[in-house]
C-alpha cells in the first residue's frame, strides 16, 4: 500500500514539473562550442614503444699496477676527460731507482760483450801458430840439410839426431798451436753468446723497470666522463688491495638498450634482410623520463645472439649522438621507432578517445551537430594521433576538445582544432 502511495507521488511530481515547464517558456539549450577534427586517411609508420636503459659503449675501470703511495690526482670528480689526459701519479721515487740499476747492469754486460767480442786472444794463439809453423819449417830445412852430412859423415850421427828430434818438436807445437787457436775460438764464441744472453736480460730487466715506472702515471685511455675518484690522494694503493681508482665511462656516443618482442624482431629482420645493402639510418627516438623527447635520432647497431626463451625477448642495441652529456649511464627512457607501414590508417587526434568503462569511445558529430557515441579500435599512436582500427569512418568529424563536457545526442557547435596528425 505504502509503496504505491509513494510511486504516485513520484508520477505526479514530474507531471507537475512537466507542466510548469511548459508554462514557464524557456528557451531550448544552446549548442556546447567543441573543438572538432576530421577523420583523415594516410598511409603512416607503425610505432613501437620500449623501455631502454643507457649505457656506455666503453666503460673502463682504472686500476693501479704497481704499489706505492698517491701522490696526485689531477681530475674533477665527474667532470670530462679527453683521452690521453693525465689523471693520477703513484709515488715514483723507487721505480726510478730500478731503472737507473737496470741501465747499469746493461752497460756493464754490453762492456762485457764488447770485450767478448774483440779478437786479442784469438789473434795471439794466431800468432803462436804462425810461430810454431815458421819453426816447424826451419826445423824441417835444417834436417834435410843435415841428412846427406850425416850419409857422408860429414856430421856425426848426434847432430843428426839432435835435428830430426828439433823437426818433430816443431811438428808438436805446431799441433799445439792449432789445437790453442781452436779453442781460443771456441771459448770467444762462448763467450760472445754468454754476453749476449746477459745484454739481453739487463735489457728485458731495464724494458720492465721503465714500464713499472710508467705505470705510476695514469692517463686517461679514452675521452668521457670519469667517476669520482674511490681513493683519495696520498693513500696507499696496490694491484692486490685496490680494486679501482676511478672509472670512465665514454659519453658520446652512447648506447641504449632494449628487448624487442620476438613478434617485432621478426618485422625488424625482415626489414634488415630488405636493407641489406643499404647503410642504416638514425631511425630511433628516445623519450626521457620526464617526458620530453630526445633531440637527436638514434641508429640500430646490433641483435643479440639469442631470444630469452623466458621472456619472449631480444636485446637490441642501438646508439645515439649525445653531444652535450645530458644522457648518463643508467638512465631509463622508451624508446620508439617504425616497426611497418598502415597504408590508408584512419587517424584521430589522440586527445578525441576517451575511456568510457574500459572501452575507447569518440563523439562523432552527425549532420545535424547531434553528437553520437562511438565505440572505436585503438591502434598504434603516430605523433599527437593515433590509428583508429574500427568505428569511424574517413571524412566524419570527431570532437578533439572539450569531450568531456558533452554527452550523446547533445547538439554542438564545431570549431576547428589545431590539434591532429599534419596540421
Amino acid at each position: 500500500m505504502q509503496r504505491l502511495s509513494w510511486a504516485g507521488s513520484i508520477a505526479l511530481a514530474l507531471l507537475l514539473l512537466a507542466g510548469c515547464s511548459r508554462q514557464s517558456g524557456l528557451p531550448p539549450a544552446q549548442p556546447v562550442p567543441v573543438k572538432v577534427a576530421v577523420v583523415q586517411r594516410k598511409t603512416v609508420p607503425v610505432l613501437v614503444q620500449y623501455v631502454a636503459h643507457i649505457d656506455a659503449v666503453q666503460q673502463i675501470a682504472l686500476v693501479p699496477r704497481v704499489e706505492g703511495t698517491l701522490e696526485k690526482v689531477s681530475f674533477k670528480d665527474g667532470s670530462l676527460v679527453h683521452q690521453g689526459q693525465l689523471l693520477m701519479q703513484i709515488q715514483q721515487d723507487q721505480y726510478l731507482a730500478q731503472v737507473e740499476a737496470a741501465q747499469g747492469q746493461l752497460d756493464k754486460a754490453q762492456a762485457d760483450l764488447a770485450r767478448a767480442q774483440s779478437n786479442v786472444q784469438d789473434q795471439v794463439a794466431k800468432a803462436k801458430l804462425a810461430q810454431a809453423i815458421a819453426s816447424l819449417h826451419y826445423a824441417l830445412d835444417e834436417l834435410e840439410r843435415m841428412k846427406p852430412l850425416a850419409e857422408k859423415h860429414a856430421v856425426s850421427i848426434k847432430q843428426f839426431d839432435q835435428s830430426k828430434t828439433q823437426a818433430e818438436i816443431a811438428a808438436a807445437n805446431v799441433f799445439a798451436a792449432r789445437a790453442n787457436l781452436a779453442d781460443t775460438e771456441l771459448n770467444q764464441q762462448t763467450s760472445i753468446l754468454s754476453s749476449q744472453g746477459s745484454v739481453a736480460e739487463a735489457q728485458a730487466q731495464l724494458d720492465n723497470a721503465k714500464l713499472q715506472l710508467s705505470y705510476t702515471t695514469i692517463f686517461a685511455p679514452v675521452t668521457g666522463i670519469i667517476s669520482f675518484v674511490d681513493v683519495d690522494q696520498g693513500n696507499y694503493v696496490s694491484p692486490a688491495k685496490t680494486p679501482t681508482l676511478a672509472t670512465i665511462s665514454t659519453i658520446d656516443p652512447i648506447k641504449c638498450i632494449f628487448q624487442l618482442s620476438e613478434t617485432d624482431y621478426l618485422k625488424v629482420a625482415k626489414r634488415l634482410i630488405q636493407m641489406r645493402n643499404q647503410p642504416r639510418t638514425a631511425s630511433l627516438s628516445l623519450y626521457l623520463s620526464d617526458g620530453s623527447r630526445y633531440p637527436f635520432a638514434g641508429t640500430p647497431e646490433s641483435i643479440n645472439r639469442a631470444v630469452d626463451p623466458q621472456t619472449g625477448t631480444i636485446s637490441v642495441e642501438s646508439t645515439f649522438p649525445n653531444p652535450q652529456a645530458l644522457l648518463r649511464p643508467g638512465q631509463f627512457g622508451r624508446v620508439q621507432f617504425p616497426i611497418a607501414q598502415a597504408p590508408n590508417a584512419l587517424l584521430v587526434p589522440q586527445s578525441a578517445v576517451q575511456s568510457l568503462q574500459g572501452t575507447s569511445v569518440v563523439y562523432v558529430v552527425g549532420p545535424d551537430d547531434k553528437l553520437q557515441l562511438r565505440t572505436v579500435a585503438v591502434g598504434s599512436s603516430y605523433g599527437d594521433d593515433v590509428i583508429i582500427e574500427s568505428g569511424v569512418k574517413a571524412g566524419e568529424t570527431v570532437v578533439a576538445e572539450g569531450g568531456n563536457r558533452v554527452q550523446a545526442g547533445a547538439v554542438v557547435k564545431p570549431q576547428p582544432s589545431a590539434t591532429g596528425f599534419g596540421r
